[in-house]
């Protein structure tokens, strides 16, 4: 009990990695539950993938020996089956870091069980906000800072659970969720997220992105004032726009050349003809002040590269094992 006593956060991780079952309906993204002043946002509805190629291998691998007990031991402890009763996730930030994200799990849970489970957790805290209860602990597994040890921020709001490692940042969307703060509907920021009849599996959408200027993969959207991402299947065929809008048309010429690059490495590696596939079917544009990245790759294309990841970690585990064991 003890291992999984302040894991309420596996809600998110498990359904992050694509734990889902059979549909029961769709979950797109809710704009009013989408604080207005959102930096950036993600959604992925697990309803909508489900049925997928891609949906069933993930269901697949969940029926797996080695999955099956870490699943039923979840499902014993929360009271909740991933597969079939995850609907969507949203995370979003309405600040300049990490910490400030908020993620919005839908889902068919005992909510009494989770605040249970909750006040179970690593010094427990309750704090009254409103007509609600912001709950708090500290998770063992995560590194401490300044020799604090960081806490995890929930509460519950209908069939949503909130999560943050920041009080305020769980505040603030309750304050969202109640009506009581503007929200993504009643702007016309991002209209494409969550706009009637899309039917993206995953999409997200950035603006005013603050990146390390140490990672160079990220230049293309350091460089780019908005970010549109919609990815959808349709008759076994994956489909994904990425939009990179900048402010002129030569900053997006740059952003187009870049991203041009970036494709030509991948054709690159002969070891991985999965990322041989993904780069013959991308396709780049550039069109005025904004460069685009179309993808049109066969579902069975991308299982096979799912495949092929997780072949490699199982061959590195051994080795990273051995490594572990010669430094001690």
């Amino acid at each position: 009990m003890k291992k999984y006593r302040s894991k309420w956060i596996l809600l998110a991780i498990c359904g992050a990695l694509g734990d889902v079952g059979l549909p029961a309906h769709a979950a797109p993204l809710k704009r009013d539950d989408v604080a207005a002043s959102a930096s950036w946002v993600v959604h992925v509805d697990c309803d909508g993938l489900r049925p997928t190629g891609v949906g069933q291998y993930l269901l697949a691998e969940m029926e797996k020996p080695e999955s099956q007990s870490k699943l039923a031991a979840f499902q014993t402890i929360f009271g909740f089956d991933l597969r079939k009763q995850l609907h969507g996730l949203t995370l979003y930030n309405t600040g300049g870091r990490a910490e400030d994200g908020v993620l919005l799990v839908y889902a068919d849970f005992d909510p009494d069980r989770l605040v249970t489970l909750a006040k179970a957790a690593k010094d427990y805290q309750g704090t009254n906000y409103n007509q609600h209860v912001i709950h708090s602990w500290i998770d063992d597994k995560k590194k401490g800072k300044h020799g604090l040890q960081p806490r995890t921020y929930a509460a519950i709001q209908g069939p949503r659970v909130i999560f943050s490692k920041q009080e305020s940042s769980v505040a603030q969307a309750l304050a969202v969720l109640d009506g009581a703060t503007a929200n993504l509907a009643a702007t016309s920021e991002f209209p494409q997220l969550g706009a009637a009849g899309d039917a993206s599996i995953v999409e997200g959408a950035a603006r005013k992105l603050a990146l390390s200027n140490s990672d160079p993969n990220a230049a293309i959207f350091r460089m780019s004032k908005r970010v549109l991402l919609q990815m959808g299947e349709t008759n076994a065929q994956i489909t994904a726009t990425l939009g990179l809008e900048a402010n002129d048309s030569e900053t997006a010429g740059q952003i187009a050349s870049i991203a041009q690059g970036l494709v030509a490495l991948m054709k690159l590696q002969h070891d991985k003809p999965e990322s041989l596939k993904l780069a013959q079917a991308l396709t780049l544009k550039h069109d005025g002040a904004t460069a685009t990245a179309t993808l049109a790759l066969p579902e069975s294309d991308l299982i096979d590269a799912l495949k092929a990841g997780a072949a490699r970690k199982a061959a590195r585990k051994p080795r990273d094992a051995a490594s572990a064991e010669d430094d001690k």
